[in-house]
């Protein structure tokens, strides 16, 4: 008999808005399916919608793909509830698949510090949210929370999952040295049957640029557009993703307005997962200066789309540069990101072809490997 396990997710599929996390989870299931057993707890309706999907029953338990889903009106998950669906798995191994989501991880961790669930293990994934630039966004509250869990001992006797060691030495700066965390890569998609397939040239002094992200200050779209702006050249930067902070997006759209003109913007609005390795396929370059990623499912997609990609620091993706498939720079460094969009918009045909064959055979050797896999049977 299957080990069940039990993932309050937050959102997930058919979620475009949720970013990473819900490749993660569906990434877990799809893998370890064969081994375990999902129970999936996520909100009825995608990031930021005010209706729930359609075609979906909420409030029970219906099969979606290899997984068991429970969709729910998130306003109406109090702890009653919450104990309810949570008792309803008959799990016994709970994931939680963030640090400071009140509804699916905060309150879940309420009920277990006073007893009132019938959980042996309880496994919390921070998904990047102990990254410094992450925890400097609305830091004051984050560190109250942090102080005050720790007070009460919310996080006592659990397992931290890191995905990557840098994640593993951010989650020790906070709750200490001591604590269990077990580090396991994120898993991909399965990606051993493709073969490169990327029809795009590159003309010296031209430059498509592509940014595929939630539109939120931890992505740092805003530095993406001013860096463009000190590029000469022909550039094309399209942009895809939900806004999920429209101040923040006015803001963008501020910067957009300063651009000269030989660098033309467009907004292309969300995009279907299914869709965006395609994406990725027509353009030459992903510029992604994030503040922080545990993993960054996105630069993967990237990788596997022919796209080289010109990222921060603050991701698990390094020394990029040295196998020509991308590079990963300091995030305070923007004179090296212009550089670099330079070298990019100045490269040759042939010079791209390298990279782009490259940076597909490297996104591919990177995919999941049987030791990612395993590591997850410790986590479990």
């Amino acid at each position: 008999m299957k080990k069940k396990v039990l993932i309050m997710a937050g959102y997930y599929l058919p979620s475009v808005k949720g970013g990473g996390p819900i490749q993660s989870i569906k990434n877990i299931v799809d893998n370890l399916s064969d081994e375990f057993d999902f129970y999936i707890v996520a909100t009825d309706r995608d990031l930021g919608d005010s209706k729930p999907f359609e075609d979906i029953e909420i409030d029970k338990w219906i099969r979606v793909g290899k997984a068991n889903v429970y969709y729910t009106d998130v306003s109406t998950l109090d702890l009653k509830k919450t104990k309810i669906i949570i008792d309803s798995s008959y799990c016994k191994t709970m994931y939680l698949n963030s640090f400071f989501d009140y509804k699916f991880s905060i309150v879940p961790l309420i009920l277990n510090k006073f007893k009132k669930l019938d959980i042996d293990k309880i496994i919390v994934a921070p998904r990047g949210q102990f990254f410094p630039g992450a925890l400097g966004l609305k830091s004051n509250k984050k560190r109250l929370f942090i102080s005050v869990s720790k007070i009460f001992g919310l996080y006592k006797n659990l397992c931290w999952h890191a995905t990557a060691d840098s994640e593993k030495v951010h989650i020790q700066k906070v709750f200490g040295d001591e604590i269990n965390i077990v580090v396991a890569n994120n898993l991909t998609a399965n990606y051993s049957n493709l073969t490169y397939d990327k029809n795009l040239k590159k003309s010296k002094g031209e430059l498509s640029v592509v940014f595929v992200s939630r539109i939120h200050p931890k992505k740092n779209l805003k530095l993406a557009i001013q860096l463009l702006s000190k590029i000469s050249g022909t550039v094309i930067f399209n942009i895809y993703g939900p806004i999920e902070d429209n101040e923040y997006w006015n803001d963008c759209k501020q910067e957009i307005t300063l651009l000269p003109k030989n660098v033309k913007v467009v907004y292309q609005g969300i995009i279907n997962h299914e869709e965006i390795i395609n994406v990725f396929k027509k353009h030459h370059v992903f510029l992604f200066p994030t503040l922080g990623e545990n993993f960054g499912h996105v630069i993967s997609e990237a990788l596997i789309g022919g796209c080289p990609v010109i990222i921060s620091d603050q991701t698990p993706w390094r020394n990029l540069e040295e196998a020509q498939v991308g590079w990963d720079i300091e995030l305070q460094n923007n004179k090296k990101f212009i550089e670099v969009l330079q070298y990019n918009q100045e490269m040759t045909n042939a010079e791209f072809q390298k990279y782009s064959k490259k940076a597909f055979m490297y996104g591919k050797e990177k995919s999941n490997v049987s030791e990612n896999i395993l590591s997850y049977y410790n986590i479990f």
